[in-house]
């Protein structure tokens, strides 16, 4: 798990900042903060059998990069973003305790306030925050991926939006939280480009990988589009699909692979459905 760890250029450059500014005590113990934080979100990605490409630290965090693309069990992804959180409770819990007993003085107080920035910042309702996929998460209950992914979106922006505002009032030369402003903008703006492709991403591993979720029964009518059909699709379940006065069942699988197949459906929604139950 060593080898997948990467310094994002932010960090080398805050790395930099403190080493000028002789401050260089501080970021180690930060950047040990950093590092438990995410290898707690990695440890339970890898325990949970999610393949871990990359993790990238961060000065208020990190990212843990994972092919996995939304058709995880929403319980293990809740475990998941949780996992880096909880990281600070049990460090905060045994600072707490080392000082206590008169083992740790030196930097406590610099180290609880690391823990506590870190925390508090990172459940920001802002992607890619871990609030801000706590609040992916949370629409994805009620909503379909598509549109729980374009949800999360508006609403990231917004308490983005504060956040800016809110560091122009009252940190407006803090020059650290500026630059992970800078940070955050790219990834807003990235995430909004790749929305199509993140939703194709979405249907493309529950088309090429086996897939259970909870069962669910939809009854559509004949002329309804293939598109608007798949954009219903929500995060763990597997749909079984009913067409009206054709007298037409089949799984999602056999419309995934009319989709990707480029197949003209509903027009031939008998005739083709008909043919790929008869291969299989």
């Amino acid at each position: 798990m060593v080898k997948m760890i990467t310094i994002h250029p932010l960090f080398w450059m805050t790395i930099g900042l403190s080493i000028l500014t002789g401050r260089f005590r501080e970021m180690l113990l930060l950047f040990l903060v950093v590092l438990i934080h995410e290898l707690g979100h990695a440890g339970a990605a890898r325990i949970l059998g999610w393949r871990i490409n990359e993790i990238v630290l961060l000065p208020f965090g990190g990212v843990a990069v994972v092919d996995e693309h939304g058709n995880r069990p929403l319980k293990e992804e809740l475990i998941v973003i949780l996992a880096g959180p909880l990281q600070h409770v049990w460090m905060m819990g045994v600072g707490a305790t080392l000082h206590y007993m008169g083992i740790w003085n030196d930097m406590f107080d610099l180290f609880m306030l690391h823990n506590i920035m870190i925390l508090l910042f990172n459940l920001l309702p802002i992607w890619p925050l871990d609030g801000g996929k706590l609040l992916f998460l949370l629409y994805s209950l009620r909503l379909p991926f598509k549109s729980a992914h374009k949800m999360m979106l508006y609403s990231s922006l917004f308490c983005f939006s504060l956040l800016i505002i809110l560091t122009a009032i009252l940190f407006p030369f803090h020059l650290n939280l500026w630059m992970v402003i800078v940070f955050l903008s790219v990834s807003q703006f990235k995430e909004w480009k790749h929305h199509p492709y993140i939703y194709f991403r979405f249907l493309l591993e529950r088309y090429s990988k086996s897939f259970n979720g909870k069962k669910q029964v939809v009854t559509i009518a004949p002329d309804m589009r293939l598109n608007d059909l798949l954009a219903t699709f929500s995060r763990g379940k597997h749909y079984h699909i009913l067409i009206q006065d054709l007298n037409i069942e089949t799984d999602e699988h056999f419309l995934l692979e009319a989709y990707f197949k480029k197949i003209k459906l509903p027009v031939q929604w008998e005739r083709y459905l008909g043919k790929l139950k008869k291969s299989y």
